[in-house]
């Protein structure tokens, strides 16, 4: 009998990565230096998957995050960086998963349909979040750039809460 590897999923470690390439691709869409502090966070999430750390994991999920939030906040239009902060959610999701399903199973066990189901239900859950979300900037926002940055934050905090 063979001992289980308890490592990250190779399925789950690749979605990971490139859903953080796609928020940091949005990110410098809009706001170069966000970008770079998003590309800081790609770093910490490959290291928090390579020695299966959550800690490190949800650092670098929140560095991405960051990101997206400076370039709100330097006033970037509010779709590219919805769609940055959806990106980056479900970068850290699915890193996170890639964890859990490793400790559990392991990495060699083929979990790519379990996972594949999981990544989708994300996504449109974060899809009908960054929805909402631009509709209610549509709505709401007037034109005021603080305005944009506190409908994120809220729509970010949905979208988290509506993960777990």
């Amino acid at each position: 009998m063979s001992e289980i590897t308890r490592e990250p999923s190779r399925f789950g470690v690749a979605v990971s990565g490139g859903f953080a390439l796609l928020s940091i691709t949005a990110t410098a869409l809009v706001a170069p230096t966000g970008a770079a502090v998003s590309g800081i966070g790609l770093l910490v999430l490959a290291a928090g998957l390579a020695r299966a750390s959550r800690r490190l994991v949800t650092n670098g999920g929140g560095l991405l995050l960051l990101g997206v939030l400076y370039a709100g906040y330097t006033g970037a239009p509010p779709l590219p960086v919805l769609i940055g902060a959806l990106f980056g959610v479900l970068a850290w999701d699915a890193a996170s998963n890639a964890v859990s399903v490793g400790e559990q199973l392991g990495k060699e066990t083929d979990t790519t349909r379990a996972e594949v189901v999981h990544v989708a239900s994300s996504f449109l859950v974060g899809s009908l979040a960054v929805a909402v979300g631009f509709g209610v900037y549509v709505a709401a926002a007037g034109g005021q750039p603080i305005a944009s940055v506190f409908l994120l934050v809220v729509g970010a905090v949905a979208l988290l809460n509506a993960l777990r």
